[in-house]
């Protein structure tokens, strides 16, 4: 899911056992409610926990941007839809790298 906000977001957002992991980071210029252009970041969000294991992790950031009936499409049509699948490739692996990117600052317990 893409957030809004008026500051840079950080990667990895941690309150209590909240882990809010951030990518995709824009600084954009839309128009609000009222009509009225305004400048503010925006990010893709996947809201995980704390103890959440690398698999859980990486499924918690696929799934903020993939449903699971849009990952199966998106298999069983490869070859019909080349490009699409190639970037959701290349979306699994930027997820994978997120999860082991938060997963390396966490001392063991």
């Amino acid at each position: 899911m893409r957030v809004y906000a008026d500051d840079p977001f950080r990667t990895y957002d941690l309150s209590g056992r909240e882990l809010r992991i951030h990518w995709d980071q824009r600084f954009e210029t839309m128009e609000d409610l009222d009509g009225q252009e305004v400048t503010q970041y925006s990010a893709l969000e996947a809201l995980c926990d704390l103890y959440d294991t690398r698999e859980v992790l990486i499924r918690k950031i696929i799934a903020s941007v993939y449903t699971l009936e849009d990952e199966i499409a998106l298999i069983n049509n490869q070859h019909d839809e080349p490009q699409e699948y190639a970037d959701y490739q290349a979306f699994r692996s930027t997820a994978k790298q997120l999860a082991d990117d938060w997963l390396a600052t966490q001392v063991p317990t």
